[in-house]
């Protein structure tokens, strides 16, 4: 089909009711804020698996259990919404599932190291992102917002690479489909039935779901709390004080970063043995400990006159806070995008090379524990974000300068079994089949400003790992500092 053609399919398509056969769900105002991305969660298992037997468990639990996973994503009369096949056969499968053999190990000299086995060291390390994408994605899977909205495309697409030793599984969707814990949903609902659940004790999500109903109406606040509505000028000069940094160092670069968890342990122990010593009661978790350390280690090498004030944002899953019917949380299954950003209070970039450690930690810890005693705060903050689902907000004023962390940690994908899609393989604990790196990859028709932002993707025994993207200056910058290890 031509661009044209597709053009042409897609606007007519617009004001054209949906057939018979299909269900339609309206996305929620948190959807489309993230419909600009489209995201892969790339997984790599230490086992061979069994392709047919993945793709067979997993349309099983989609349609039973979980059909808006099986949902086409539309744009029509201006609203974009989940089309929900009553049924899914040949001409509208549950997923789109693709699947490359590979029989031999994958180690070899022209493919790419994995991270996982590299030299490992009891300090933080930098090391480059490999090349994994190929083995996390099909040629034919959309790679923009434009390609989900092809008539009769499936949201979710599914690419599995196998190796004698190592399986790749890549899950990839417009981010209007799914959130990192939407799909941990997923993922451990389908690693369940491969380990012999019943259907039946699996808890799914219905395809009318629709949680955040409660939240439309006139918004009670005139924009989220740490987030700015900037009018015409500020908006021009936002954009020009994004884009010059952007020019002086116009390569933007992907790097993995391994945390050990002796080493956070270690960091947070001194932390919390100074506060008792005190007489304080307050506490820091790991994750704290971790991002104070980032946001030390990436920005101690600014100048100490550079006074531009950070502004962070870490995202919130929002389906453990009580502000769902009867003040309590969500108590079903969620898939879609469920989130909304913790604004950390913003320090001027010369501050983090002074700062102590665990008051950058105490500083975090304290606007998380804000955000989350205000449960109010959040349900008006997400009534305005439902009502206003296509305006545009800045998550820094125009001379201010922001990073957005995201943290999977909750979604625990180094703990997920895929044992049981092993043929002939011992399943259970300590069989092979577990998830042993995890990447985050993303796309976007429009360039997306990734730079400065990061995931904590995942944590295995040994470490934390987090994906980070600067510009290639910034990180021979960092490197030059000395505040961390480069592979």
């Amino acid at each position: 089909m031509s661009l044209l053609q597709r053009l042409v399919s897609l606007f007519s398509a617009h004001e054209a009711p949906p057939p018979q056969e299909i269900r339609v769900v309206p996305c929620t105002g948190l959807d489309v804020a993230a419909r600009a991305v489209v995201l892969t969660t790339g997984l790599v298992i230490d086992a061979r698996l069994d392709s047919k037997t993945l793709e067979q468990t997993l349309a099983k639990l989609i349609e039973h259990k979980f059909p808006r996973a099986g949902a086409r994503l539309a744009y029509r009369n201006g609203v974009y919404e989940f089309h929900v096949p009553r049924t899914f056969a040949a001409g509208t499968p549950p997923f789109a599932f693709t699947v490359e053999d590979h029989p031999e190990p994958y180690r070899s000299p022209t493919r790419p190291e994995l991270p996982i086995h590299r030299p490992a060291s009891a300090q933080p390390s930098v090391q480059p992102l490999p090349a994994l994408e190929v083995y996390f994605r099909s040629r034919e899977c959309p790679t923009t917002l434009a390609g989900f909205l092809v008539p009769n495309m499936p949201s979710l697409h599914v690419h599995v690479a196998v190796f004698d030793d190592l399986t790749y599984i890549g899950l990839t969707s417009s981010h209007i489909c799914f959130d990192a814990l939407g799909t941990r949903t997923l993922l451990y609902a389908w690693t369940r039935l491969l380990m012999g659940d019943a259907l039946d004790t699996i808890q799914g999500m219905e395809w009318d779901t629709a949680p955040f109903d409660a939240f439309t109406g006139p918004p009670v606040v005139a924009h989220p709390h740490g987030w700015f509505d900037l009018g015409f000028f500020s908006q021009l000069y936002f954009a020009l004080r994004l884009l010059w940094p952007i020019a002086k160092d116009p390569k933007e670069v992907v790097h993995i970063v391994r945390v050990p968890k002796v080493f956070l342990d270690d960091a947070k122990r001194e932390i919390m043995d100074d506060l008792k010593r005190q007489g304080s009661s307050e506490w820091v978790g790991s994750s704290d400990v971790l991002m104070a350390w980032w946001l030390k280690t990436v920005y101690s090498h600014r100048r100490p006159d550079d006074t531009t004030p950070i502004h962070v944002h870490f995202p919130a899953d929002l389906r453990d806070k009580p502000i769902f019917a009867g003040a309590a949380a969500l108590p079903t299954p969620y898939i879609h995008n469920a989130v909304l950003g913790i604004p950390i209070p913003p320090l001027p970039a010369n501050a983090f090379s002074g700062a102590r450690l665990g008051a950058l930690a105490l500083h975090i810890r304290r606007a998380v524990l804000a955000f989350d005693a205000d449960p109010a705060q959040i349900a008006a903050d997400l009534r305005w974000r439902c009502t206003h689902p296509a305006k545009a907000l800045f998550p820094c004023p125009p001379r201010g300068e922001y990073t957005g962390q995201t943290n999977w940690r909750k979604a625990r994908f180094g703990a997920l079994d895929f044992s049981g899609a092993c043929r002939g393989a011992t399943r259970g604990p300590g069989a092979r089949g577990r998830v042993v790196f995890c990447v985050g990859l993303s796309s976007s028709r429009t360039r997306v400003p990734y730079r400065g932002n990061g995931i904590v993707l995942m944590e295995d025994e040994d470490a934390v790992w987090m994906r980070q993207v600067r510009g290639a200056k910034d990180w021979e910058s960092i490197r030059r500092s000395g505040t961390v290890a480069f592979s």
